[in-house]
């Protein structure tokens, strides 16, 4: 995954996967230090995307049950 992609456009599997990605890449423990903390931050943004995404979809569903309930 390009870390130039921006991220609030992605979809919550194309962050998940890049989520994913990143983390075996920060576990081998090979990176320099300056990439460590580039793939870190890319990181964080891409797991506030995903919990941006859960919490759309929760809201969506919360809508539909409440209209279910009537």
């Amino acid at each position: 995954m390009s870390h130039k992609k921006d991220v609030t456009k992605l979809s919550f599997e194309e962050a998940l996967d890049g989520l994913t990605g990143l983390v075996e890449k920060l576990e081998s423990g090979e990176l320099p230090l300056e990439e460590s903390v580039a793939a870190f931050e890319q990181g964080v943004k891409l797991s506030r995307r995903c919990e941006s995404l859960l919490d759309q979809a929760e809201q969506r569903l919360q809508i539909l049950d409440n209209d279910t309930d009537q």
